[in-house]
């Protein structure tokens, strides 16, 4: 068979920042063959605002969210020109100056007046501009990221519309609502979440769909390479075409690895999305590189592109500095699974021979020196890494080979539900990650949620300091006047029963999405990102305090009794701060004291001259 190129492959190379043409993954230089059209459920939202008749539509967030590709993409729904005739619009007429119309000859109606990047713009400028285009007769778009669409709306030269669109930007936080009138509608992207969905439904799942699916790979059947190709095994382990149920479960895998990034911090753009996937697929490499070395290597290179590999450890043919310009790329190999033993997992892997099927590429690792054969199948373990070390040197070599399989196992494993579900987050390095889903999953019952409550109360004591001898289902908070206990006594502001300790995701803190109108999880893909630690007491309102998952997972390991203060010396100071607030909030104004001595409350009370001191 003949060396084939795979025009695919090379389109996947053209959303990669390594390419001379990566800039066709930018919306205003894309051509119709490379663009990828995700039906988002900001697009949705978007389009039925401006079909309603709004007035102003912000689209707010971080460079990469897909802001431009929403702007063309409502020219083309509601005013119905082609992708290559909105893309020509995109970048002449959308200043925020022009009023776009519907194309001659359609039956669309309407008009748009779209500011693709107010950042363009100076700050008095745009909002002269914003002032003057928010009067009703035609919908306008507005496109900034946060902090420069605040000083627009802020400036001098805003006027009362400004002064509207920024109060209700404001408080789309606050109450969860993207509209509160119908006629200015807050996307803010920044909430978009690309693991949103169950099923394969995701922007991720629907991605490499696209890319793994269909005729594209017809030409790779008549390819010499295929059978050693890197970049087609990767296209047959995440294709549910070609590998069905372990495809979906691996996706299903990749889509949880994306949502705890997301839960920990991180805003995953649809750029970043995009990249990121073209990288997985390919590792980088185009047709040609797959077919040079192929002829010019030893064996088992592969397994260094396999894309459960690329996700956390870099193929030695890239830079450091390559990799940079990968966002996320940064950002996964603090999730790596191949770098957390757990005993189940690694007793299974390494000792057992019939866990993965033999002979798979991404399972051939290059043989030491000190073997006799030239390649070493992982499925077999780790007993054909281990030789006879003769020297330094070769000790050295067989404990980076043990190292390299060991790690490229457990990633397998973590991808291929190796091991029971409840593992799955401790794979990640959260061992409560569990009980954070169970919370945004809405799958706590009665009974585990007061235990996580009594847990989480623990934790809360730890952080103050505070030590009791037996685990206390009561929330004790120490005086902010005397700081954080530091030794066995300390003084209480307030005790806060359980029952006004409760933890809900954060869609939840703004009320049911069906009972409230413009309900922001209804403008983007979704996922709850937050869990919300509310606390009641003798307060007037109830406080809340969002925990992402790094902060959850800090107070949980704070109630086994250690957590790194050092690692998560933020995460304590904000909860501790926190607390603060409400025991100074909660402080009680009597002739009695609350304490903690020696792990147990007392009481001390002054009756005269008299000094009493009793057991709470």
């Amino acid at each position: 068979m003949p060396e084939v190129s795979n025009q695919h492959v090379y389109r996947m190379a053209r959303f990669l920042p390594f390419d001379p043409s990566h800039d066709q993954i930018y919306e205003e230089y894309q051509v119709a063959s490379d663009s990828l059209n995700l039906d988002t459920a900001a697009y949705s939202y978007v389009l039925e605002a401006a079909k309603s008749g709004a007035h102003v539509i912000v689209l707010t967030g971080d460079a990469g969210h897909g802001k431009t590709h929403l702007c063309r993409r409502v020219i083309e729904g509601l005013l119905g020109f082609n992708e290559e005739e909105a893309r020509k619009l995109i970048n002449e007429s959308c200043k925020g100056e022009q009023i776009i119309s519907a194309k001659d000859g359609t039956p669309a109606t309407g008009a748009v007046r779209i500011f693709k990047d107010i950042s363009e713009l100076a700050t008095e400028k745009a909002a002269e501009l914003v002032e003057r285009a928010s009067d009703g007769k035609v919908t306008t778009i507005i496109c900034a990221n946060e902090g420069r669409l605040r000083a627009v709306l802020a400036s001098d030269a805003a006027g009362q519309n400004c002064s509207d669109i920024l109060k209700s930007f404001e408080t789309s936080f606050v109450d969860g609502r993207a509209s509160r009138d119908g006629r200015i509608h807050i996307v803010n992207l920044n909430h978009q979440s690309i693991a949103a969905g169950d099923d394969g439904q995701s922007l991720g799942d629907r991605a490499i769909r696209d890319w793994t699916s269909g005729s594209r790979w017809r030409s790779c059947a008549d390819c010499d390479a295929r059978s050693t190709c890197p970049i087609n095994r990767n296209r047959e382990m995440l294709s549910e075409r070609v590998a069905e149920e372990d495809a979906a479960a691996r996706k299903a895998k990749l889509r949880l690895l994306f949502a705890t990034l997301e839960r920990i911090g991180y805003v995953i753009t649809i750029r970043d999305m995009l990249m990121a996937l073209a990288y997985l697929l390919t590792g980088g490499l185009k047709c040609e590189d797959v077919h040079r070395m192929r002829r010019g290597r030893r064996k088992g290179w592969q397994q260094s592109y396999a894309f459960y590999n690329l996700a956390f450890a870099p193929p030695h043919t890239l830079s450091r500095e390559q990799l940079k310009s990968l966002p996320l790329m940064q950002q996964l190999p603090k999730l790596d699974p191949g770098r957390r033993a757990i005993r189940e997992i690694d007793e299974r892997i390494i000792n057992q021979q019939d866990i993965f099927g033999h002979g798979q590429l991404d399972l051939q690792f290059p043989a030491p020196a000190t073997s006799n054969e030239n390649i070493i199948d992982a499925a077999d373990g780790i007993d054909e890494i281990i030789g006879d070390p003769r020297n330094k040197k070769q000790r050295a070599d067989e404990a980076e080979n043990v190292t390299k399989v060991v790690r490229a196992l457990r990633r397998r494993a973590y991808f291929d539900n190796v091991g029971s579900a409840n593992l799955d987050m401790s794979h990640l390095g959260f061992p409560y990650g569990s009980e954070f889903l169970q919370i945004v999953h809405g799958d706590l019952d009665s009974h585990a949620r007061a235990l996580l409550k009594r847990q989480i109360i623990a934790g809360l004591h730890h952080i103050q300091g505070l030590q009791f001898a037996e685990q206390s289902p009561t929330l004790h908070l120490v005086d902010p006047a005397f700081g954080r206990s530091m030794s066995g006594t300390a003084i209480l502001a307030a005790k806060i029963k359980s029952a006004d300790v409760d933890l809900k995701r954060l869609s939840e803190k703004w009320g049911p999405s069906d009972e409230i109108s413009h309900h922001v999880n209804q403008t983007v893909d979704w996922i709850d990102r937050h869990v919300v630690l509310r606390i009641q007491g003798q307060l007037q309102e109830p406080q809340d305090l969002l925990l992402d998952l790094m902060m959850f997972d800090c107070i949980l390991r704070a109630a086994a009794g250690h957590v790194p203060t050092k690692f998560y010396e933020h995460d304590i100071r904000r909860v501790a701060s926190f607390l603060g607030r409400i025991a100074q909030s909660s402080r009680a104004t009597s002739d009695q004291i609350d304490l903690v001595r020696d792990g147990r409350s007392q009481t001390i009370s002054i009756d005269g001259n008299t000094i009493q001191v009793g057991i709470a």
